[in-house]
């Protein structure tokens, strides 16, 4: 749920924002670019830019008049690594069992704001055919059981989904294509306490993701099985009892 109870300061929100509009496929904009996706006027938006520019946030390409990302998070990406690599380290021997007892890919999500990535995956030595996963990667929301798990704790407000621009892309027939559906998925999710897709992002595969939550009652992580829809049946209700055990131990361990 979110917090209505936290002020906001605007012109942080708005340098935030600008931020936010570099992405893996938007590594140079220009300002017109900037303030039209911010939605704020040219002015506005060119003393904004300026400011993160001066402190070294962004970079200014005066030849092509375009901004891209700068150096500043450079030496912030250190102190991050180290935090992520705490996370592992209580995290993977719990998560490689489970790769090893089941035969699946198992894995470690981590939040950021309204998404959620893989940071440890792990799989099994003596399979035949095994799930690969990207770490790192922006996955869809809707269509995979973190990302559903994300959306019930964190963006889920009053039986409204509190995202903007929330759009659907069919993935497979199975996919979730309307807010309606999705509610009601996430009612069962919530009674149930684990997240579960079948097919949805990919044809033939099935996974389950269960909540890693803070004292605030927010996801701050995931621990998730991804396999074979064939092989899920037979494994179902004792994973899942594993991945519940695991997510209480690693949650321990995260807010120690």
């Amino acid at each position: 749920m979110l917090n209505q109870s936290i002020k906001i300061i605007q012109s942080v929100q708005r340098s935030i924002d600008i931020l936010n509009c570099f992405n893996d496929t938007s590594h140079h904009l220009s300002l017109n670019d900037i303030s039209q996706r911010v939605k704020l006027n040219i002015n506005t938006t060119r003393g904004l830019i300026n400011t993160l520019t001066v402190n070294g946030l962004l970079i200014h390409d005066k030849i092509n008049n375009l901004y891209s990302l700068g150096f500043y998070f450079i030496g912030k990406a250190n102190i991050i690594q180290k935090q992520v690599e705490s996370y592992i380290t209580s995290a993977k021997s719990y998560v490689d069992n489970v790769a090893e007892k089941y035969h699946v890919t198992a894995s470690l999500q981590l939040v950021n704001q309204h998404q959620i990535y893989s940071i440890y995956c792990a799989y099994p030595s003596n399979t035949a055919y095994t799930i690969i996963l990207s770490e790192y990667s922006s996955l869809p929301l809707y269509a995979t059981s973190s990302g559903k798990l994300l959306i019930l704790y964190n963006l889920y407000d009053n039986n409204k989904l509190s995202i903007k621009n929330f759009e659907f892309k069919k993935y497979t027939p199975h996919t979730i294509m309307s807010e309606e559906a999705l509610i009601k998925n996430l009612d069962e999710i919530r009674k149930n306490k684990y997240a579960s897709e079948i097919e949805e992002f990919e044809l033939g595969v099935s996974s389950m993701a269960v909540p890693i939550l803070n004292q605030s009652n927010q996801l701050i992580a995931t621990v998730s099985a991804t396999l074979f829809v064939n092989n899920l049946i037979n494994i179902k209700d004792s994973l899942l009892s594993d991945l519940k055990e695991i997510a209480n131990e690693i949650s321990n361990n995260f807010l120690k």
